[in-house]
C-alpha cells in the first residue's frame, strides 16, 4: 500500500491546466451558459409588460400586467419535457457516436430553439421554442460532465465539474444584466433583445468544435487506441512526460474505463445499485431543495412584495451571488472535499429559507423585515452555488461506474428533469392566490427538505476529491461506508486488476500485453 500524500495546494493544481485543457474546460462550460441564461432571461422577462401584454392579462390588484398562475406554470414547466428528450437522446449519441458528436447536436439545438423563441407572437409557439431549447440542456447535463470527468487530471476533477454550474449561473447573470437594462423598453424589444442574444453561444461552439479533442476514454472504449493517445498528448500538452502520458492510458486501460457496454440490469444490480443511488441522491437534492424558488420566480415574488422598481436590480443580485459563490467553489472543492460543502451549504440553504417563511408568515412585515427577506433569498443563492449547484455534477461524474456512466448519468439526469418539472409546475400554485397562497412560506417546505439533504449527505456521499476514476471503482469494490472513503490509502499496481474483477472474463485485459 503506498500513501495518497497529501491534497495540491491550490497554486499546484492551477499547473496542471495546459493551453488546450484550459480551453476545453472553457469550451465544456460554455456549453451550459444558454441553459443559465434562458432561465435566467425567463425569470425577469415573464415580469415585464410588453411581455404580459402579449401573453398573459391584466391583474387588477396589483395594477400591472402578469401571466396567470396557470400559464406562468406552463410555460415554465413544460420545457422540462424538452430537457427529458435531450438527456434520452444525448446518452445514446454520446456512447454510440461520442462526445463531440453530442456537443454538435447540442448547438444546433439551441439555434432552432432561439430561433423560435424571438420570433414568437403566441403562448404556444414561444413555449414549444423553449422546449427545444431545453433539449440543448438535457444534452448539456448529460455529455458535459462526462467529458469533463474522463479528460481531467484528478487533482482538477472537482474543479473543473464545477464549471458547469458557474456557466449556468454567470448565464443567469447575463441574462439578469440584461433584463434590467431592457426592462424599461415599451415594445417588444424589451423580451426579444435578451431572448435573442442565447445566438452567440451555439455560433461559438460550432466555430470552434473542430479544436476540441475526443475524449481518451470514450476512443479506448471504442478500440482506437492510437487516436486515444494524440487526444490525450493534447489534453495534457507536450511538456508532459511521454511516459506519464503512457502510464495514463495504460490505467485507463487496465480498468476498461468507459466501456459503455453495460446493460441496463447492470445499472441496478448489486455491484451498482449504491453507485447509481448516490449519483440520483446528488441530481434529486440540487432540485428539490427550493432552487427554483429563487431562480424561476424571484422576479415576480420581489415584485409581489412591492419591490416593484427594484425587483429587476435584487434578481441581479441574488445572480452575483451566485457567481461568487460558484467561483468560491473552484478553490475548495478539491481541497475541503464534497461531503463538508454539500453539509455546511445545505444547513445554511435550510437556513436562509426558514428566514424567508418566517417573515413571510407575519401579516404586515416591517419594511426592514422585507429587506431582510431579500437579503436571505440573495445569500441563499450564494450557498447554493457554492455546494449543491455545482457539487452535483462533480458526484455524478464521479460515482458512476465506467461500465454503466452513461446510463446512470442518464438515469439521475431523468430524475432531476422530473423533480425540476414537478417544483416548477406547483410552484405558482402554492405561491399564488386563488390556491395555496404561500408566498414566501414555501420556505417552510423548501428550508425543511435542506436540513434533509445535510443528513442525505452525510449518510450516503461518499468523499472522492483527488482520486483518479480508477481509484473509485476499487474503493467502492470495497464496500466501505460513506465516511470510511477518505484517508483509504491504494496501491497503484492494484488498481487496474481489480477494476476488472466486474468484467466478463472475456471482456478482461491482460495488462502483461499493453506497452
Amino acid at each position: 500500500m503506498t500513501s495518497r500524500g497529501e491534497t495540491p495546494r491550490v497554486a499546484q493544481r492551477f499547473k496542471a491546466f495546459t493551453p488546450m485543457f484550459a480551453f476545453t474546460t472553457f469550451y465544456m462550460a460554455l456549453a451550459a451558459f444558454n441553459f443559465g441564461f434562458d432561465v435566467g432571461n425567463f425569470a425577469g422577462v415573464q415580469a415585464m409588460q410588453p411581455f404580459a401584454k402579449l401573453f398573459g392579462q391584466w391583474n387588477e390588484e396589483k395594477e400591472l400586467y402578469a401571466l396567470p398562475p396557470y400559464l406562468s406554470s406552463v410555460m415554465t414547466a413544460t420545457p422540462f419535457f424538452g430537457k427529458l428528450v435531450g438527456a434520452i437522446a444525448c446518452g445514446k449519441i454520446a456512447e454510440r457516436w461520442g462526445r463531440r458528436r453530442a456537443l454538435l447536436c447540442l448547438a444546433c439545438i439551441s439555434l432552432v430553439g432561439v430561433t423560435l423563441q424571438t420570433s414568437a407572437t403566441t403562448v404556444a409557439q414561444f413555449t414549444v421554442g423553449r422546449i427545444v431549447n431545453f433539449t440543448m440542456t438535457g444534452f448539456c447535463i448529460v455529455v458535459v460532465p462526462i467529458y469533463q470527468a474522463e479528460c481531467s487530471p484528478p487533482e482538477l476533477r472537482g474543479l473543473v465539474n464545477s464549471t458547469i454550474q458557474m456557466m449556468i449561473i454567470f448565464g443567469q447573470t447575463i441574462a439578469s444584466l440584461v433584463n434590467f437594462g431592457t426592462q424599461h423598453i415599451l415594445s417588444d424589444a424589451s423580451w426579444q433583445i435578451p431572448v435573442g442574444l442565447q445566438f452567440v453561444v451555439p455560433v461559438f461552439l460550432l466555430a470552434f468544435l473542430h479544436l476540441i479533442p475526443e475524449s481518451p476514454r470514450w476512443l479506448l472504449a471504442q478500440g482506437r487506441w492510437d487516436e486515444a493517445a494524440k487526444s490525450l498528448m493534447r489534453l495534457r500538452g507536450r511538456k508532459e512526460m511521454e511516459s506519464a502520458i503512457q502510464d495514463e492510458l495504460d490505467a485507463f486501460r487496465f480498468a476498461n474505463a468507459n466501456t459503455s457496454k453495460g446493460t441496463w440490469a447492470e445499472v441496478f444490480n448489486r455491484t451498482n445499485r449504491r453507485r447509481t443511488g448516490i449519483a440520483i441522491l446528488a441530481m434529486f437534492g440540487q432540485q428539490i431543495t427550493g432552487q427554483a424558488f429563487i431562480s424561476q420566480y424571484s422576479t415576480v415574488f420581489f415584485q409581489q412584495n412591492g419591490f416593484k422598481d427594484q425587483a429587476f436590480l435584487f434578481t441581479m443580485l441574488a445572480n452575483v451571488a451566485g457567481l461568487v459563490g460558484t467561483a468560491g467553489t473552484w478553490v475548495v472543492v478539491d481541497g475541503f472535499g464534497r461531503r463538508p460543502i454539500l453539509s455546511v451549504g445545505g444547513f445554511m440553504m435550510g437556513t436562509f429559507l426558514m428566514i424567508v417563511a418566517i417573515i413571510s408568515s407575519v401579516s404586515n412585515p416591517s419594511q426592514a423585515a422585507k429587506e431582510t427577506m431579500v437579503a436571505s433569498m440573495i445569500l441563499f443563492n450564494c450557498m447554493y452555488c457554492i455546494s449543491w449547484g455545482p457539487l452535483s455534477y462533480v458526484v455524478l461524474s464521479e460515482s458512476a461506474s465506467a461500465r454503466v456512466k452513461e446510463k446512470t448519468s442518464l438515469v439521475a439526469c431523468c430524475i432531476s428533469i422530473l423533480t425540476t418539472f414537478v417544483t416548477s409546475f406547483t410552484l405558482p400554485y402554492l405561491l399564488n392566490p386563488p390556491y395555496a397562497a404561500l408566498g414566501g412560506k414555501v420556505g417552510y417546505i423548501y428550508g425543511s427538505i435542506c436540513f434533509a439533504s445535510v443528513v442525505a449527505t452525510i449518510l450516503w456521499i461518499p468523499e472522492l476529491k483527488g482520486r483518479s476514476l480508477e481509484e473509485v471503482d476499487r474503493l467502492f469494490d470495497m464496500s466501505l461506508p460513506a465516511w470510511g472513503f477518505n484517508g483509504i490509502e491504494l496501491d497503484p499496481e492494484d488498481i487496474g486488476s481489480d477494476a476488472q474483477q466486474g468484467l466478463p472474463t472475456h471482456k478482461r485485459k491482460d495488462h502483461r500485453n499493453i506497452g
